[in-house]
C-alpha cells in the first residue's frame, strides 16, 4: 500500500519534463470560468514540478480587459478581442502583441433543478426555440404547453428561473452567438429592445428580464442552480460544473431531430465542423447544423491569450514558465479532458498550439505530438450513436408523447443505442458510421478531416496534419497505462486505508 502511495505523488512527474524549481518564475492570468475547472487541474498537476500558475476566474471580458491592462501574463477567453465593440461596451484593441491558441473544447450546458413527485426531473428535453423563449421571458412556467409537447409529458406547474451571468462572460457570448443564429425570429427582436439597436446583436453581457436571476460567474450560476432554493431554475454553464455536483443538464435538440448531451463524444463530433480561421478563431456555424445525429450543438473551444513579445508584465523568463505549462495541457492534460467534464482538442489543433508557443519569448520547446497518446482520436472512433428514445420522433414504445421534428431535422432509423446515459442500450461498435440519411466531416475510421478553409497561413497547418497517420509511442502508451492504474488506484486506496485505520483502532 506504501509503494502504490509512493506511486500516486509521481503521478504528475510522468507527465511534465523533469526541471528545478528554480528554473520557474510563477506567472499570472485571468478571464473565463467556462475554462476555469481544466486550468486548475492542470496548473495543480505541474505546481508539483515547481511551474506555479495563478489563475483568477474573472470572466472571459475581465480576462481580455486585463490583458489590455497590462496586469496578467496571459487571458483566457471564450471569444477573440471586440473590435468592432459589442452593443454598449468599448472597442477591445490591445497595445501588446498576442496570439490565440485553443486549450481545450466543451459544451455549454444548460443545468437545471427540477422535482416531480418528490424525485429529480433528470431526462429534460429543449431545442433551441424554447431555450430562446425560455430566455426571453416568452415561456415563465416548466408546465408550459409548449414544453408539454417537446417532453412528452407535462411537468411541474412551477415559475421558471432563468438563471443568467451578470457579469461579461464567454458562456454568454456563445449562447447569444447560437441563439442569433439558429433562432433569430426570437432572440434578435428582443436583443434590438434590450440594447436600442438594430441587426441582430451578440453579447457577453446577457440583458436582464422579469423573473431572471443574475449571478457571477460559472460557480454562482451552479450554485444557485443546485442550491435548495434554486428549485424551478435553470442557468447556462460549462458542462463541467454540473458533472462535478452530479447535476443534469438538457438534451439539446440537434439537426439530426435527437437530444443530445454535452459528452465529450458528442463535443467532438460536433466540432468535426468547426471553421478554423488563419489566427486559430472559431467560426462555429456549421456546428450548430451539423446533421451527424450525435452531435451537441452549442459546442466550442476555449482559448489562451498570450503574449509574443516582453512587453511588460511578459519576460523570457515567464515565457519558460508559460510555454512549460502549456506544452504540458497540450499534450498530457488532454487526456483529463473528458473526466472533468470537456472534450480533448483534436491532434490539428494541438499542432497549431504547439507553432503558438514557439512565438512565447523564451519558449521551452514542445514535445512530439506521436508523445501525446492523444485521447481525441479514440473518442471520434467510438462515439456511440444516440438511442432512438432521444429522437423528437420517438416511438410510443419510449412512453410519453411523441415529439414533432424541428422544421428542418433528419430523421434516423437505428435501433436502441447508448447515447452514455444510464438506461441507454448496448454501445454501438468502434468506427461505427453515422445513420443512414447523415453525412460527417470524419475521415476513414471516424477521424476528422481538416478545417473548410484552411488553404494558407496556420490553417494550412491544420490542413497538413492527418490525425490517422499520427504514430502512437509504446512508451507513451504505458506510461499512460500506468498512470490511469494510479488514478483508479487514487480512489480506492484512501477507503481502504480508512478501514485498516478502523479495524487497528477496534
Amino acid at each position: 500500500m506504501k509503494r502504490l502511495l509512493l506511486l500516486l505523488m509521481l503521478v504528475p512527474f510522468l507527465a511534465v519534463p523533469p526541471a528545478q524549481a528554480a528554473d520557474y518564475v510563477p506567472v499570472t492570468g485571468a478571464g473565463s470560468t467556462w475554462s476555469q475547472v481544466a486550468i486548475d487541474a492542470w496548473r495543480a498537476d505541474i505546481r508539483a514540478n515547481g511551474v506555479v500558475v495563478n489563475y483568477s476566474g474573472t470572466g472571459s471580458t475581465d480576462g481580455r480587459a486585463q490583458y489590455m491592462q497590462h496586469t496578467v501574463d496571459f487571458g483566457v477567453s471564450e471569444i477573440p478581442f471586440q473590435d468592432p465593440a459589442e452593443p454598449g461596451q468599448q472597442v477591445e484593441r490591445p497595445d501588446r502583441a498576442f496570439a490565440y491558441l485553443p486549450i481545450v473544447a466543451g459544451g455549454t450546458s444548460f443545468m437545471y433543478h427540477l422535482t416531480a413527485g418528490g424525485k429529480q426531473v433528470r431526462d429534460l428535453k429543449l431545442s433551441g426555440q424554447t431555450l430562446a423563449l425560455i430566455y426571453t421571458g416568452a415561456i415563465t412556467r416548466w408546465s408550459d404547453p409548449r414544453l408539454t409537447k417537446e417532453n412528452g409529458r407535462q411537468l411541474p406547474d412551477e415559475p421558471i428561473v432563468p438563471v443568467l451571468r451578470s457579469d461579461g462572460s464567454g458562456a454568454t457570448a456563445q449562447f447569444t452567438r447560437y441563439l442569433s443564429r439558429e433562432v433569430p425570429s426570437t432572440w434578435c427582436p428582443f436583443a434590438r429592445v434590450k440594447f436600442k439597436t438594430s441587426g441582430c446583436p451578440t453579447t457577453s453581457f446577457y440583458p436582464t428580464f422579469t423573473g431572471s436571476k443574475s449571478q457571477v460567474g460559472s460557480n454562482g450560476v451552479a450554485d444557485y442552480v443546485s442550491a435548495s432554493y434554486g428549485e424551478g431554475a435553470i442557468g447556462y454553464v460549462e458542462y463541467a460544473y454540473a458533472k462535478r455536483v452530479d447535476y443534469p443538464v438538457a438534451g439539446l435538440l440537434n439537426k439530426a431531430g435527437y437530444y443530445a448531451q454535452p459528452s465529450a463524444s458528442n463535443v467532438a463530433v460536433a466540432l468535426t465542423k468547426a471553421q478554423i480561421n488563419a489566427d486559430l478563431t472559431q467560426d462555429l456555424d456549421a456546428v450548430y447544423r451539423n446533421p451527424d445525429p450525435r452531435t451537441y450543438p452549442m459546442s466550442s473551444y476555449s482559448y489562451m491569450i498570450v503574449p509574443t513579445t516582453t512587453v511588460s508584465p511578459m519576460t523570457t523568463d515567464k515565457g519558460r514558465s508559460l510555454s512549460t505549462f502549456i506544452n504540458y495541457f497540450l499534450c498530457a492534460g488532454q487526456k483529463k479532458a473528458g473526466i472533468l467534464g470537456y472534450s480533448p482538442l483534436p491532434a490539428n489543433l494541438v499542432t497549431a498550439g504547439f507553432n503558438q508557443v514557439r512565438k512565447i519569448p523564451g519558449y521551452v520547446a514542445p514535445p512530439s505530438l506521436s508523445s501525446c497518446d492523444n485521447p481525441a482520436l479514440t473518442i471520434l472512433r467510438t462515439a456511440p450513436q444516440p438511442d432512438r428514445c432521444d429522437a423528437a420522433t420517438r416511438p410510443a414504445s419510449c412512453g410519453g408523447t411523441a415529439v414533432n421534428p424541428a422544421p428542418g431535422a433528419v430523421t434516423t432509423s437505428n435501433g436502441p443505442v447508448s447515447n452514455g446515459n444510464p438506461g441507454g442500450g448496448p454501445a454501438s461498435s468502434p468506427g461505427a458510421s453515422s445513420s443512414p440519411g447523415t453525412t460527417s466531416s470524419a475521415g476513414p475510421g471516424g477521424v476528422p478531416v481538416a478545417p473548410p478553409g484552411a488553404t494558407s497561413g496556420p490553417g494550412a497547418v491544420l490542413a497538413a496534419v492527418r490525425v490517422a497517420d499520427l504514430p502512437l509511442s509504446g512508451r507513451t502508451k504505458s506510461l499512460y497505462g500506468i498512470a490511469a492504474g494510479l488514478i483508479v488506484g487514487a480512489v480506492v486506496a484512501p477507503p481502504l486505508l480508512a478501514r485498516r485505520v478502523r479495524r487497528r483502532r477496534l
